[in-house]
């Protein structure tokens, strides 16, 4: 028979539950884009987690119990794809990042299922990979801090999603222990005090929904997502020019290492100006997208040189800036659709086209 929790670990318990059903309403107001979805399932998920910790409340769940332990079980794959979402600026939703969460519940109900050595195992992969998951968003939410030019966002990385990030693990740790030491359930006063405090200090963060924070409506490959409302005038004007010269006419934008700092040290502009100027004004969410829609429009036009047929697609990409052909691979799809081999025989079979029917109406 369970034992009956002390009546204010259920409260608490309670508190974080609506807490994290509250944040997910409020994520989930507005325009649909990826950010906001996988955001509404991740704090879905915290809610079940919250429930399901408990045994006594997750045995009354009645017929509620298998969607709600479904959804906790997957809430590492969740996490890690709402934080690649919401830092990367996806204009398409990209079902595949949920294939961590899917593969954490199929693993979580092997584990339910079948003798306890084998469950054992399994369980200690479900947490494993949970804990990869967890620590890759946390790397995420590290690295591209000082790149992030959207404000709101920007404050989000360290006092919220970086404390998730740490709960989360913290979790799967003690879980994992618990595997081949036994129950740790007197820690589950202070894991019910800990995720209140996490979803009231979300609620707080994220309730204020920012429009800019999760991205503008879905948009087509290659647009920008926020448009300069009014032309720009004075120094703004002055410094986006000087700007349009050092990417245009140095292409500034080929240096190795070029950061947000080192960029306004060159326009002798305090960075917080220069943020603001490339997201509010030129409509760029992100630091390296800005640089990489330059570094792509030098690359297209390579492709598309009959004179450089012959050179290597690798030549190119690194001639224009990016470190690696991975993410040149990668950015160039998202961009056009189209791989750089494929861009490229398209547009000189076009080209070949149009000189073949220039050379028919000339005869």
């Amino acid at each position: 028979m369970l034992s009956e929790p002390p009546i204010l670990e259920l409260l608490v318990r309670g508190g974080a539950v609506g807490a994290f059903v509250g944040l997910a309403l409020a994520v989930g107001r507005g325009s649909v884009t990826p950010a906001r979805i996988t955001g509404v399932l991740f704090c879905l998920a915290a809610a079940a987690h919250t429930l399901t910790q408990l045994p006594v409340v997750e045995a009354s769940l009645g017929i509620g119990h298998a969607p709600v332990w479904a959804l906790s079980v997957m809430g590492a794959g969740f996490f890690w794809a709402f934080a690649v979402e919401l830092f990367e600026d996806s204009a398409r939703l990209d079902w595949r990042r949920f294939g961590p969460a899917a593969a954490l519940l199929v693993t979580g109900v092997l584990g339910a299922v079948t003798p306890t050595p084998v469950a054992r195992i399994l369980w200690l992969a479900h947490n494993l990979g949970g804990a990869a998951l967890i620590i890759h968003a946390i790397v995420l939410i590290g690295t591209g801090w000082r790149g992030d030019l959207v404000e709101p966002r920007r404050r989000l990385r360290g006092p919220v999603l970086a404390t998730a990030a740490i709960y989360a693990l913290a979790v799967l740790l003690v879980q994992t222990g618990e595997l081949f030491a036994g129950s740790a359930s007197g820690l589950s006063p202070l894991a019910a005090v800990s995720l209140l405090g996490l979803a009231l200090l979300s609620l707080w963060a994220f309730g204020r929904v920012d429009p800019v924070l999760f991205g503008a409506p879905v948009a087509a490959p290659g647009e920008v997502a926020l448009v300069p409302p009014d032309p720009l005038e004075g120094d703004d004007a002055k410094a986006a020019g000087e700007l349009d010269r050092l990417m245009k006419t140095e292409r500034l934008y080929r240096e190795g290492g070029l950061t947000i700092a080192s960029l306004a040290l060159r326009l002798r502009l305090p960075e917080h100006r220069l943020r603001r100027l490339i997201n509010q004004r030129l409509g760029h969410r992100n630091f390296n997208a800005f640089l990489n829609q330059r570094r792509l429009g030098e690359a297209k036009e390579a492709l598309a040189d009959p004179t450089q047929n012959e050179v290597p697609i690798s030549t190119i990409a690194l001639d224009a800036g990016f470190q690696s052909l991975g993410p040149f691979n990668r950015a160039f799809k998202t961009e056009t659709g189209l791989t750089p081999t494929e861009f490229r025989a398209r547009v000189l079979a076009d080209a070949n086209r149009s000189s073949s029917r220039a050379a028919r109406a000339s005869t």
